[in-house]
């Protein structure tokens, strides 16, 4: 009797609250998609071998580098344009993709990098993905994000079996997978942003002016997103050349599978908190302010949950479905739980600096960060270590970021959100 009365309550606190309604429909579609990445990933492991791995790994850590600097940043501020400026803004960075792309792809290829050609297609069609997904974001329409996160995940199934049965190579492999990406890219962009609006005729001038109001995002967002990827994605790049590829498989598959909840329950919230928090700021929307700060409370426990979660079961899932050749991974796993768990909290709190236009707190956090993993796989080079830099790298990123939460939590005082550090609504 108490189970159902409890389950009945959950159930009019899911139909009463906008922020729980939009994460369930953002979580399952970010749930599902998830599973189904981390099982490609699983049979990529059980049929090529560390090698093949080791070059998929450090394609992916290169493209989703460089994606985070393609439309510089200006898709994040999106949510929060304000209505008179949204199509000029929404015309004026659809061009940046492609040519972003082709550049990031001609450097590719100057330098020499093998697989240069799968570049631009893979940048370009994320990038472009990502601008539909923060449209629908402003709109809070959370089912087409959820099927963002879904469907290219069900499609590279599809790619990954047919190449298993063919006896594919990896690098045949990694192109057609590219061009699938920029194809949905286009797709759901088509399906996602108002075309009729977007052919309306604008002033240049007014397409401009847009791009200037939004200068945080070519100034402090997209370097402070570059800055983070590269503090985890290069260390693969790194580990590749002077520990060998097996090491950068390893170490590769930790972030992926370890980012799985964070992507799940960090990423997930974010898109939640930020359509929510943005949408209370416009309107001084004093209850929206109160789901927010409750809704904060219940992510510190799942955050801790998932960090002990990652350090008890992943040593023991890579030893039993990818074999003992990957136990090196669960080790690592160990030692970056209490990053990963410390991520999960902090992730979907961020939304604050963008909020607020407090966007220069994060970029000095990113440089924090690219710092502290320039330093802890630099110390794992000099000592001939590697495990020096997975220890330093987990433990520094957790103090840094604690510098983060200070920073969030001044500014939610400031503009009245919350009375103190408590949590207590202004």
């Amino acid at each position: 009797m108490a189970a159902m009365s409890f389950l009945n309550g959950w159930i009019r606190r899911f139909r009463n609250s906008t922020l729980l309604r939009r994460m369930g429909t953002l979580t399952t579609g970010t749930m599902l998609g998830q599973a189904i990445q981390l099982v490609n990933l699983v049979v990529l492991a059980k049929f090529y071998p560390l090698s093949d791995v080791g070059i998929f790994s450090v394609f992916f850590a290169v493209v989703g580098t460089l994606t985070s600097a393609a439309m510089l940043g200006y898709e994040m501020l999106v949510p929060a344009v304000p209505e008179e400026d949204i199509r000029p803004f929404l015309k004026s960075v659809a061009v940046l993709p492609i040519a972003t792309a082709l550049l990031f792809s001609a450097v590719a290829y100057l330098a020499g990098y093998e697989h240069w050609a799968a570049v631009a297609p893979w940048i370009a069609g994320a990038a472009i993905q990502r601008l539909g997904e923060m449209y629908n974001v402003r709109l809070n329409l959370f089912g087409r994000v959820a099927l963002a996160r879904l469907l290219p995940a069900l499609l590279m199934s599809g790619i990954l079996a047919t190449f298993i049965v063919a006896k594919g190579t990896m690098a045949n492999m990694i192109a057609w997978q590219s061009h699938l990406v920029f194809v949905l890219g286009l797709f759901y962009a088509a399906f996602s942003l108002p075309l009729k609006a977007l052919a309306t005729r604008d002033p240049w001038r007014t397409m401009v002016r847009t791009l200037r109001d939004a200068s945080s995002a070519p100034l402090f967002l997209m370097p402070s997103n570059v800055l983070n990827l590269i503090a985890y994605n290069v260390p693969v790049v790194v580990i590749n050349k002077w520990f060998g590829p097996d090491l950068a498989a390893q170490y590769a598959y930790v972030l992926r599978f370890g980012f799985g909840p964070v992507s799940l329950i960090g990423g997930t919230l974010y898109q939640v908190f930020y359509g929510l928090l943005t949408e209370a700021a416009r309107s001084k929307n004093s209850a929206l302010f109160d789901q927010f700060m409750r809704a904060r409370r219940m992510v510190l426990y799942a955050a801790l949950a998932a960090a002990v979660g990652i350090a008890v079961a992943y040593p023991i899932g890579f030893r039993l479905f990818l074999g003992p050749q990957w136990m090196t991974a669960g080790w690592i796993s160990m030692i970056f739980a209490p990053f990963f768990g410390t991520m999960i909290y902090l992730t979907p709190l961020s939304v604050s600096l963008n909020t607020f236009n407090r966007q220069f707190y994060e970029l000095k956090t990113q440089i924090h960060y690219f710092l502290i993993s320039a330093f802890s796989f630099g110390a794992a080079i000099a000592l001939h270590n590697s495990w020096v830099g997975f220890a330093l790298f987990s433990g520094l990123g957790c103090l840094r970021y604690a510098a983060l939460l200070r920073d969030i939590n001044q500014i939610l005082i400031e503009n009245k959100v919350v009375t103190d550090v408590g949590g207590q609504t202004a």
